[in-house]
């Protein structure tokens, strides 16, 4: 189990399809706090949402060997939703935090918080949502 988080092609393709709905998930975000002034905390959860929805079909086709378009489904999407809340409760409180206590433009505060959340999402999404059967 634990050894799914260590195949490094895996990794790739995750990162790889990650790397799309992070680009939605940023571009929508900086769009609606910079052109729409939306909140911040507002912002990023929209994004962060797109984001998902990328990535939950991107990971089923491509990311696992084990999965494919067959295993999807709205049930499979809700799984993985409420596994990746916790990356956006991680992500939430890296904006808000770096927000409140530091200088640094909301751009860098987003990329810090799309990290953090990155390395929560995986390893969630491996051990979790498409965790190998057997």
């Amino acid at each position: 189990m634990i050894s799914d988080l260590k195949d490094k092609r895996q990794l790739l393709r995750f990162l790889s399809i990650s790397a799309l709905g992070t680009a939605a998930d940023y571009a929508l975000a900086l769009l609606l706090a910079g052109t729409l002034s939306t909140p911040y905390a507002i912002a990023s959860t929209l994004g962060f949402i797109l984001g998902s929805i990328i990535n939950y079909v991107g990971h089923n086709i491509f990311s696992y060997e084990h999965t494919d378009q067959s295993s999807m489904s709205l049930r499979g999407y809700g799984k993985y939703f409420l596994a990746v809340l916790s990356s956006l409760a991680i992500r939430l409180a890296v904006v808000e935090g770096l927000a409140y206590f530091t200088p640094l433009p909301f751009w860098f505060i987003l990329l810090v918080a799309i990290g953090a959340s990155f390395v929560a999402n995986y390893v969630i999404s491996t051990l979790w949502v498409f965790r190998k059967p057997g």
